[in-house]
C-alpha cells in the first residue's frame, strides 16, 4: 500500500514484503492501498474517512504486480502477522482451490486469536474462493446502494455482505479512485470488527470465534431470506 499516502500517512505500523523482504512495500496494483483507506483512513480535512480511522495498520505486500500470489508468499506474510500479535487480518484475494498448507496456516492465525476476514471472490455465481470458504474465516460477499447482491459476488458459504461497487478509497497515486469488487466489501467488515473491538474494552472476548459471531448477528441487517443464507450470510453488518 502507499503510506505516503495524505490520508494514511501514520497509519501503518510496520510493512513487511512477503515477497522480496529486503524491499520496501509499493503497490503498483493499486489495490491494498484501496483497501487500507477503506479501513483506516485519517478522520482529517481532507479526502475520505475509513470505516475505523484509529484502527493501525499492519501492512503485508504478498500478491505481485500483476495480482499474483503464491502460497509459500501467503504462508511467509501470514506467519509474519502472527509474530506481530495482530488482531484483525484482511484477505482481499483468494484462491479456487484448496490447499492443504493454505488451511494450516490459516488455523495456525485462528489459533493465535487473530480474527480473519476475507473476500468470497469476483466469481459471479460459482463458489466462493479460499481462504474465505474455511469455517474459521469470515467470507465476505458484496452489495449495491439498493441493498442487492452484486453480480460478481458468488453464492456459497457467505458470511456477511458490504458495500462493493462504486467505492471511493485512496489510491496508489495520492488521490481517489472508484473501486468495485469483493475485496473492498471485505475491508467494510474488517473496519467494522476493528470498531467494535476498540469500542469495547474487553474487546478480547471477540477474539473467541463463537462469542463475534454472536455479537456481529445483532448488528446485522438481515438480508434476502430470513436467517442466515448463501447469498446475503448474515446480512449487512452494521455498526449499531
Amino acid at each position: 500500500m502507499n503510506k505516503n499516502h495524505p490520508d494514511l500517512k501514520e497509519q501503518v505500523v510496520k510493512e513487511f514484503n512477503a515477497i522480496n523482504p529486503q524491499e520496501p512495500v509499493i503497490d503498483k496494483l493499486n489495490h491494498g492501498t484501496a483497501v487500507a483507506g477503506i479501513i483506516a483512513a485519517k478522520d482529517n480535512s481532507i479526502g475520505i474517512k475509513g470505516v475505523a480511522p484509529n484502527a493501525k495498520i499492519y501492512s503485508v505486500k504478498v500478491l505481485n504486480d500483476d495480482g499474483e500470489g503464491t502460497i509459500d508468499n501467503i504462508i511467509r506474510g501470514i506467519n509474519w502477522c502472527i509474530d506481530q500479535k495482530v488482531n484483525i487480518m484482511n484477505i482481499s484475494f483468494g484462491f479456487k482451490s484448496n490447499n492443504p498448507e493454505l488451511k494450516s496456516i490459516i488455523d495456525k492465525a485462528r489459533n493465535s486469536g487473530i480474527i480473519i476476514v476475507a473476500s468470497s471472490g469476483n466469481n459471479y455465481i460459482r463458489e466462493v474462493d479460499y481462504p474465505a470458504r474455511y469455517e474459521n474465516v469470515f467470507s465476505v460477499g458484496s452489495i449495491n446502494k439498493e441493498h442487492q447482491r452484486v453480480r460478481f459476488s458468488p453464492r456459497g458459504k457467505i458470511d456477511f455482505v458490504a458495500p462493493g461497487r462504486g467505492i471511493l478509497s485512496t489510491n496508489n497515486k495520492n488521490g481517489y479512485s472508484l473501486f468495485e469488487g469483493t475485496s473492498y466489501s471485505t475491508a467494510f467488515i474488517s473496519g467494522l470488527i476493528a470498531l467494535y473491538m476498540t469500542d469495547n474494552p474487553e474487546y478480547k472476548i471477540y477474539q473467541n470465534q463463537d462469542k463475534l459471531i454472536r455479537l456481529l448477528q445483532v448488528k446485522s441487517l438481515d438480508l434476502g431470506v430470513k436467517g442466515k443464507d448463501n447469498v446475503y450470510g448474515y446480512g449487512l453488518l452494521q455498526f449499531k
